[in-house]
């Protein structure tokens, strides 16, 4: 992996952070890019003092055609090698089962999902190109069996997971890595915004480092932490009655 022009969304805080701080060194060029332009810069920083280079951009991954622009300018440049695709939001129904807004809905859908394709979507055939490169896509543990506490965002990263299985048949002829990384619980803002147990929660770092890990190993899925996605794994196959129960037990299930 040595030479690497790395691009990671959504790096200003959270797994974002903690994987560029994990690649940092003085072989990697780190391409940093999130909304909050003072927490990039101090993501940037720390990077730098690890004797990588770094640039950094203030985007809005919902700015479908600024993103664009920026990563194609990017890439032409600087060949991207690695891309993960970070950026993400969440939302939830209310305290007694009102609806999501439609507002919070369309945010959820445009940051995780059409995030993901905008970023991809001036790389595809450039990477094919050059018959090289890895694209890693965040999706989480939710999309093996959707919460009926947060069904937007369950959608997004369901769509994301599948999105992910379909490009790396499509791609790998091209020899080009596709992974999807399916996270459980982990410590970062997102987390600390779902109303639900959170069993297993693991550091951002542990998780950056587990990441780090199967993309390097390019495996198809990276799933943790171990044994809650195995339990995401069996509530997807179980009879729906049953996968109801457990959600309800662990408070995923709609409140009255």
């Amino acid at each position: 992996m040595a030479g690497q022009n790395i691009l990671i969304t959504g790096a200003s805080a959270g797994i974002g952070a903690a994987l560029a701080k994990r690649y940092a060194d003085k072989d990697k060029h780190l391409i940093l890019l999130a909304r909050n332009r003072q927490k990039l810069q101090a993501v940037a920083n720390q990077c730098e003092a690890k004797q990588s280079t770094v640039e950094y951009h203030s985007v809005d991954v919902t700015d479908f055609s600024a993103l664009q622009s920026l990563i194609a300018s990017i890439d032409a440049s600087t060949p991207i090698d690695l891309i993960i695709c970070n950026a993400g939001v969440t939302s939830s129904i209310g305290e007694n089962g009102e609806a999501e807004s439609w507002e919070a809905i369309c945010h959820v859908i445009d940051t995780n999902l059409y995030g993901v394709l905008a970023s991809l979507n001036p790389l595809l055939s450039r990477m094919q190109q050059r018959k090289q490169g890895q694209i890693a896509i965040v999706s989480s543990l939710a999309a093996y069996r959707g919460m009926p506490i947060t069904p937007a965002y369950c959608a997004s990263k369901a769509a994301l997971k599948s999105y992910a299985e379909a490009l790396r048949g499509w791609l790998a002829e091209d020899n080009i890595q596709v992974n999807a990384i399916c996270p459980g619980f982990v410590e970062s803002d997102l987390s600390a915004k779902f109303k639900g147990d959170k069993p297993l929660m693991i550091s951002a770092e542990k998780a950056a480092d587990i990441i780090y890990r199967g993309l390097a190993k390019n495996r198809a899925c990276i799933s943790f932490p171990f044994p809650l996605n195995l339990g995401m794994w069996f509530l997807a196959i179980l009879p729906a009655a049953i996968s109801d129960w457990f959600m309800r037990l662990f408070s995923y299930g709609a409140r009255r």
